[in-house]
């Protein structure tokens, strides 16, 4: 086998090599979220009464929460939020706000915006949408009621470096 031909397989391998590692850390450093996402449509499914999932979302504020966003056996689009050592809260979508329709909104008040992530959550014990964006240089958090999308008084702006 000649040098260059030695010298390219070897680097192939390499390559394939990092590329499985990096795999395979990927699995390890996300198999606890996807733990626990598993265990948040469970207890939806079981608690709930949801059928099919569409999404699940994690939120953390006060405290965490797992919001499992699906359909129930009637077919309703609904949002169960789980907290830890509450019972599941469950609400249809229909009778809330949904988040494309929050999106619209928020646009519509804050048009120089940049949306970083809005979430389901819990916030001071209310079902919320939570807002994470920035303006200007500065990042900030605000709450949205989830049953009519009205604002909570407080916004949290992030300290800047």
């Amino acid at each position: 086998m000649r040098t260059r031909t030695k010298w390219i397989l070897i680097s192939v391998l390499v390559a394939a090599a990092a590329i499985f590692g990096l795999y395979r850390y990927y699995i390890y450093v996300m198999q606890d979220t996807w733990t626990q996402e598993d265990a948040a449509i469970l207890r939806a499914k079981k608690e709930a009464g949801l059928v099919k999932t569409i999404g699940v979302s994690k939120s953390v504020w006060d405290e965490v929460s797992w919001v499992v966003e699906g359909k129930d056996a009637s077919g309703q689009h609904i949002m169960v939020w789980l907290q830890d050592g509450k019972a599941p809260h469950t609400e249809q979508v229909d009778q809330g706000i949904t988040k494309t329709a929050m999106e619209a909104k928020i646009k519509a008040e804050m048009p120089n915006i940049h949306i970083v992530r809005l979430l389901p959550g819990v916030y001071e014990n209310q079902y919320v949408w939570q807002l994470f964006y920035k303006n200007g240089d500065h990042y900030y958090y605000r709450f949205y009621r989830f049953n009519d999308g009205s604002a909570l008084t407080e916004e949290f702006t992030l300290p800047n470096r």
